[in-house]
């Protein structure tokens, strides 16, 4: 990863935690008691939770590995910084949904901790929803990987048939 790609990440990955941290702080009164936003949240980090899973799962596929042996360990430390990235925010999804579920489950009981939850989840949805917007990108390498490396295959096959 180059080093401007690098300072890309950590700003993007800066400025969703900040917007969490500000819709945590300004926006509670979005959220407090609104029934309907909370299921919106779960069923999307529910969703995005197995998208997740489905990319992960395409980065950890050998067949993505593009040529020889040599090229594929070059690629190793790219596709190990992927999939840890991946794996962070699949954590953070199951974060957000788990501070929903002891809000819910706070919610009668001790009213003053669930408002400093649903702040709490509010900011966690914010920051992992604008790292979300990731994932496309994060694919789409995946997929320009594997027809990079069978264009590879095929102009290499080709080149030993007219050298024959």
């Amino acid at each position: 990863m180059t080093p401007s790609l690098k300072k890309g990440y950590l700003s993007y990955g800066a400025f969703a935690v900040v917007a969490g941290l500000v819709v945590s702080i300004y926006g509670h009164k979005l959220i407090d008691e609104n029934g309907d936003a909370t299921s919106v949240i779960v069923t999307v980090f529910s969703i995005l939770a197995g998208f997740l899973i489905a990319v992960m799962t395409l980065l950890g596929d050998q067949s993505v590995l593009p040529g020889s042996w040599r090229i594929a360990e070059a690629q190793r430390k790219n596709i190990r910084a992927k999939l840890i990235r991946q794996k962070w925010l699949f954590y953070l999804y199951l974060l957000t949904l788990l501070v929903i579920f002891i809000a819910a489950l706070t919610r009668d009981h001790w009213p003053e901790v669930t408002d400093w939850l649903e702040r709490a989840y509010f900011g966690l949805a914010t920051t992992a929803f604008l790292l979300s917007f990731r994932l496309p990108a994060t694919l789409m390498d995946v997929q320009m990987d594997r027809v990079e490396a069978v264009i590879g295959a095929r102009h290499k096959s080709s080149s030993k048939l007219d050298q024959s």
